[in-house]
């Protein structure tokens, strides 16, 4: 991790465009830039002493998080550089976006047919082989890239299993698809092909086969009675 000083930090940010911004001690913190030439900054704070944050860095969570999915063969970012800014006590990492356009921006103009339906059960089911469990997808996490591939962004919170993810967590994962009304609408006439293709790559015994179905139908139903 290369140390910045608060000069380089500011000849880094120079021009750059804030794109999130939060509240720290009462004053409005930037923590997402996107600088001059299109990459961007990410800015952690640096936690209280004692803090599993502090111990190992969301900086280093990001950094293995995508090392971890390029091992994978998933689409993601590219890290140009990772820093540690002591007088604005913060990490910081430096990457270049996934080119593409999110799951959620394609869909607002070209719903899910069932092709892409199917993509997205079989990308689903190569996380979980893979051990990979991101409690922050959702349609805006996802993105259609140019080679017309599925790839993910913002991927700090993200865990990985030395295995396969257990079906208690394969439950959990898909039902954190649910938190947005939006996104549940843009699957709903497609989501039993999703289901089908997923379960059909997944090799699932029928009694797990038909636990996973059972709730995802309920987690869906819950969040959009129309399709039930």
């Amino acid at each position: 991790m290369k140390i910045l000083t608060i000069t380089a930090y500011r000849q880094l940010i120079e021009d750059a465009e804030p794109l999130a911004s939060e509240f720290v001690d009462g004053e409005l913190s930037h923590k997402v830039f996107r600088l001059a030439d299109q990459s961007i900054l990410k800015l952690f704070r640096i936690k209280r002493l004692f803090s599993s944050a502090r111990l190992f860095p969301y900086t280093r969570r990001f950094q293995r998080n995508v090392a971890y999915l390029v091992s994978c063969r998933v689409p993601t970012m590219t890290i140009a550089s990772v820093y540690r800014i002591p007088a604005i006590k913060r990490t910081a990492v430096h990457y270049h976006p996934l080119k593409g356009i999110t799951l959620r921006k394609h869909c607002e103009s070209n719903p899910i047919d069932s092709a892409l339906a199917g993509r997205l059960g079989l990308f689903f089911h190569s996380l979980h082989k893979y051990g990979i469990y991101f409690r922050s997808i959702h349609f805006d996490n996802m993105v259609l890239t140019e080679d017309d591939d599925i790839g993910l962004i913002d991927v700090v919170d993200m865990r990985i299993s030395n295995g396969p993810l257990s079906m208690g967590r394969r439950i959990r994962n898909l039902r954190h698809l649910f938190r947005y009304e939006a996104d549940i609408a843009y699957l709903a006439s497609e989501r039993h092909r999703f289901m089908d293709v997923y379960c059909r790559n997944a090799k699932l015994s029928p009694r797990q086969e038909n636990r996973l179905r059972r709730h995802f139908d309920h987690y869906f139903c819950c969040k959009n009675p129309k399709a039930s």
